[in-house]
């Protein structure tokens, strides 16, 4: 795997932070799959549009055995094999060939299971997704979401763009003054309404308005 880092250092470069469930891997299909055998009865397809209800009652269970099923999923190491989306390599390839960095920001819960980090990090491996760091949900007592962790880290300036799935994740991105977010386009975030965010299709895409995003960074920060 051809792995061309920045020319940066890793205090000054750009950064692009990416989701991974629903927005690098096809998480929703994956574990309806899962769930599917897991309960022995069928739901909703993967396909069919979720106005904008927890997947708990889209599912027609309760929260309760949700999150049992969903326990049961990450405890299994499920995570190490749910389908990556098409061009998921290309895309955090072509990020640091254009000397920027990856930082992969993920709600899975680190702290609470110890399988957690290294089916990730397995995951990423097996689908060649190169990156920089790794941000956890929660690991900021005072204000646990991942995109406080990476301002906190990164600050606002560096962040290029947030890629994400799920509308409540995308407020938290802009209530951290994160400017510029790309939503996932997934049938579970179509309704309610497209929140402050640019809707794209897939990953190829992505990096038609991402290489755009990086060219202006470099323009406006002497690059």
């Amino acid at each position: 795997m051809e792995d061309v880092g920045p020319f940066r250092s890793r205090a000054d470069a750009p950064v692009v932070a990416i989701d991974i469930d629903g927005t690098m891997g096809n998480y929703h299909a994956h574990f309806l799959w899962f769930a599917t055998h897991w309960f022995g009865r069928e739901f909703p397809h993967p396909e069919e549009v979720n106005p904008g209800i927890r997947l708990s009652t889209f599912m027609g269970i309760t929260h309760r055995e949700y999150r049992e099923c969903k326990l049961a999923y990450r405890q299994g190491g499920l995570k190490r094999f749910m389908p990556a989306y098409p061009g998921a390599d290309r895309l955090t390839r072509r990020i640091r060939k254009a000397r920027a960095q990856v930082w992969i920001c993920t709600t899975r819960p680190y702290l609470r299971l110890d399988n957690i980090d290294p089916d990730t990090r397995e995951w990423l491996r097996r689908n060649n997704i190169q990156y920089d760091a790794v941000i956890w949900e929660g690991i900021d007592e005072e204000d646990p979401t991942k995109y406080a962790d990476l301002v906190n880290q990164v600050g606002t300036d560096r962040i290029v763009a947030v890629v994400e799935d799920l509308p409540e994740q995308i407020a938290d991105a802009h209530k951290h003054g994160i400017g510029t977010v790309y939503m996932m386009d997934q049938p579970y975030n179509r309704e309610p309404a497209t929140p402050d965010a640019y809707r794209i299709r897939d990953l190829d895409e992505l990096w038609g308005n991402l290489e755009v995003d990086l060219s202006i960074w470099y323009e406006n920060h002497g690059g």
